[in-house]
């Protein structure tokens, strides 16, 4: 763990806009929860570094998630992305998202850094293969999250179709405000009596 406080720390002083963010997080915190895995980070802007540990007591912001709730808020434009996944995000929502952009400014190039250690032109082949990889990957997953609902929803009708819920969400709508409609008048019937 500390490697990897040492690292963000290295990169926060690279950049002026994440030493800012820092300096306006100072005292606050901001622990991260991975559901299933049971582990548990805690970042503690303390002046003009960030401290790592497990203790996440007194957090300013805690997240809990899974790991691929994650993964996914990865690629997300701040806290905003959390509606999306099942995480659950409590405490205070402004210091949550200046941590998610302080994460943001801090993440290390990878390309930069490899190149440290292979040179320019094999990082740049290498960045570029990850980039592909995970492009396909993220392909290969909504191809099969597509192929999974079209299953369940027509294949093996286990699922409604999307037209089918929205009908049904309707009706039970159109239902809810019939019955409240009916209580309203049944209480002016009975105060009338």
């Amino acid at each position: 763990m500390r490697f990897i406080e040492a690292e963000l720390n290295r990169c926060v002083g690279e950049s002026t806009a994440a030493r800012d963010l820092l300096a306006r997080l100072d005292g606050t915190s901001f622990a991260v929860h991975v559901e299933g895995v049971g582990l548990t980070v805690a970042l503690h802007a303390e002046g003009d570094r960030l401290r790592l540990d497990d203790d996440a007591t007194a957090a300013t912001a805690t997240l809990r998630a899974t790991p691929f709730d994650l993964l996914r808020l990865l690629d997300a434009e701040g806290v905003s992305g959390v509606k999306r996944t099942h995480a659950e995000l409590k405490g205070d929502l402004q210091v949550a998202e200046r941590y998610a952009q302080l994460l943001k400014l801090a993440r290390p190039d990878l390309e930069d850094e490899a190149a440290k250690w292979v040179g320019d032109v094999p990082a740049h082949a290498l960045g570029e293969m990850l980039r592909g990889v995970g492009s396909w990957l993220k392909r290969a997953g909504e191809a099969l999250r597509m192929n999974t609902t079209e299953f369940l929803q027509e294949e093996s009708r286990a699922l409604p179709a999307s037209l089918e819920a929205q009908a049904f969400y309707g009706d039970v709508d159109r239902l809810r405000d019939d019955v409240e409609r009916a209580a309203v008048r049944l209480a002016r019937l009975e105060r009338q009596r």
